[in-house]
């Protein structure tokens, strides 16, 4: 065997120990991982605030922002359509969720997350109307902020956006109570 044969041999082997590190350490791990983050996107507790900050627009009408927005908060995998009603500074998003399959705690949290982040992140927005299958809940931009207890623009930091939106939705109790401030219905 001559020494050409000897590296082609070893090129080889060091190819297939790295394809099988790879394909059966590497990949896994990394769609492991993309999995969990995934699941954590779901919920206001684990959100990621901070992936959100490349959605900020002055304006609601900004259909395609304003869709890629609530593709990313919690509750994205139930979202059927959006409607804009630019007279009134409102967005309204469906679900195609009948809202009695869903825990009323967590069906709340998430409601108020994700009107917050889209009155955060939108600056003209007035209001978002939610829209299930079975009933419709609207949040309005100044109650948001009166519950907030602070300008929504500060808000756009995640520091701050832990501090006082993740922080008030936190227990239960608090939840009822935002959700209670925010919603006009």
């Amino acid at each position: 065997m001559t020494i050409k044969n000897k590296w082609i041999i070893a090129l080889v082997a060091i190819g297939i120990i790295g394809f099988i590190i790879v394909e059966g350490v590497v990949n896994p791990k990394l769609e492991a991982e993309q999995a969990e983050y995934e699941a954590e996107q779901q919920h206001p507790m684990t959100h990621d605030f901070a992936a959100l900050q490349k959605y900020h627009s002055p304006y609601m009408g900004d259909f395609s922002n304003l869709s890629h927005l609530n593709q990313a908060l919690p509750l994205h995998d139930q979202l059927n359509g959006y409607q804009l009603y630019p007279e009134t500074f409102t967005a309204q998003v469906n679900y195609s969720l009948d809202t009695s399959e869903m825990d009323t705690a967590d069906l709340e949290q998430i409601l108020v997350y994700n009107a917050t982040a889209n009155f955060v992140l939108i600056d003209n927005l007035e209001q978002v109307v939610y829209q299930f299958k079975d009933t419709s809940h609207a949040l309005s931009r100044e109650a948001a902020q009166q519950w907030a207890g602070t300008e929504l623009k500060a808000l756009q930091d995640p520091v701050q956006w832990d501090s006082v939106v993740r922080s008030k939705l936190e227990k239960p109790a608090k939840v009822q109570e935002a959700f209670s401030q925010i919603v006009d219905n």
